[in-house]
């Protein structure tokens, strides 16, 4: 909660300089000046750039015939970071298929808020894919922090719009339905394949084996030249690869409280104009944000909640009851929203992050976004961080070709990065912790 916050206030302190945090890759890598590849030819050593060598005549022995594969590459999650990412890949002239565990492409989730730095990624990526998912966003213009046992803490501004100006692009906020439908526009619907959640893989000579279980119950599996799994915390590859396990940390709720129902509660307008609000208090935190045509986006985390188990309500009451009791000493807006809001749309979830890991990948096989670098959402980073990994991918892909060269300089590149935001959103949750558990003086 606070971190979106204190990120803007030290963005506005420093200047464009802050942005080179997340634009931390040169031609070289992390800082490094790039060195020399060298190629094994008949009879000793070249020195040759890879990009001169490429165009000459090569005098290697040829190598071992591939396997027979599916497609170029396998991504693994239709979640904004596979979508943006198949686009990438075929406009570069690779064929592309996504597995996906959902059975169908479907409504799902809520809403996210997006830094600058995202729409700044992907615009690096496609240009038009930006202006696309730009359209579905609600910019926002004013952010505040505010408790309801603590009258002090009453920080916030309404000078968001200058955001562009200084970072390029703007805060925003969308709901995750309309993200994900922009972002899959202008995909052919052959390349995706629902109702697939992959189990393990096999490195061959040359490709990648990957094994799946269907939503029939039954085993499949499939052939690709590369693998880069982006199908976030529970990401089997990262399993396989690393061996470690999502660390859970809180039981949340959130949802879309739609237009009418806010105004016939709370009345249109009554988050602010285009407002991200972050409320404590109570040993409860919510977030609120206004989206387009009137809807509100809000949050709910009660931080003695067990975090594996799903929240606790009366044998003849419901989730709504028990967040109806919460809010009872809350002001009206808050209390307004919750009942604005159908059960039925509540999602409930458990909040997780992933241990920092210095190994994303080995062969023909790397991680991408949450199955990564998954974070506490605290800085609100989870969306754009993703974004940055496809637009650091596609940069490698565009110096290497499409090959274990690029997909190793990817991890070199991103490793570093996630590792600071990872640890920076831990921080910030532990802070909202505090904050939120704060009594009354």
């Amino acid at each position: 909660l606070v971190g979106p916050f204190v990120l803007f206030l030290l963005a506005r302190g420093l200047g464009t300089a802050s942005v080179v945090a997340f634009r931390f890759s040169t031609d070289g890598g992390f800082g490094i000046c790039a060195p020399a590849r060298f190629r094994n030819v008949r009879g000793g050593t070249s020195l040759l750039p890879a990009g001169r060598y490429s165009g000459m005549m090569r005098t290697e022995a040829p190598p071992a015939e591939a396997p027979a594969t599916a497609a170029d590459v396998g991504i693994i999650g239709a979640g904004p970071a596979g979508l943006a990412l198949s686009h990438a890949l075929i406009a570069r002239g690779h064929t592309v298929r996504v597995f996906e565990r959902r059975t169908s492409f479907r409504p799902v989730g809520a809403a996210v808020f997006m830094h600058p730095v995202a729409l700044n990624a992907l615009r690096d990526v496609s240009p038009e894919l930006e202006e696309r998912l730009r359209s579905v966003c609600t910019p926002i213009r004013e952010i505040s922090l505010t408790s309801i046992v603590d009258e002090s803490m009453d920080v916030g501004t309404d000078r968001l719009d200058e955001a562009t100006g200084v970072f390029g692009s703007p805060f925003v906020a969308v709901r995750f339905w309309d993200m994900l439908r922009a972002l899959k526009e202008g995909l052919p619907d052959d390349i995706f394949q629902f109702g697939h959640e992959m189990t393990s893989f096999d490195q061959l000579d040359g490709a990648v084996r990957l094994r799946f279980q269907t939503d029939g119950g039954d085993e499949a599996a499939c052939t690709v030249g590369t693998l880069i799994d982006a199908g976030g915390i529970r990401s089997a590859a990262r399993k396989q690869l690393v061996g470690d396990a999502p660390i859970p940390r809180l039981r949340a709720t959130f949802a879309v409280a739609p237009a009418d129902g806010v105004a016939r509660t709370v009345g249109i307008g009554a988050n602010g104009d285009r407002r991200l609000a972050f409320v404590l208090g109570t040993g409860v935190s919510v977030t609120t944000a206004s989206l387009r045509n009137g809807d509100v986006w809000w949050t709910q985390t009660r931080y003695d909640d067990d975090p594996t188990a799903p929240i606790p309500v009366s044998a003849a009451g419901t989730l709504a009851d028990t967040l109806g009791e919460r809010f009872a000493p809350w002001p009206d807006k808050i209390r307004g929203l919750v009942a604005a809001t159908d059960p039925e749309d509540v999602v409930e979830c458990t909040i997780a992050e992933l241990p920092v890991s210095f190994r994303w990948g080995e062969g023909d096989v790397t991680l991408l976004g949450d199955a990564a670098h998954a974070q506490l959402p605290a800085l609100g980073l989870g969306v754009s961080t993703a974004f940055s990994d496809v637009a650091e991918l596609c940069r490698q892909i565009d110096r290497f070709g499409l090959d274990r060269r690029a997909l190793r300089w990817y991890e070199i590149v991103r490793i570093p990065q996630t590792i600071v935001l990872q640890l920076a959103s831990r921080l910030a949750f532990f802070a909202n912790v505090y904050l939120g558990n704060k009594k009354p003086a």
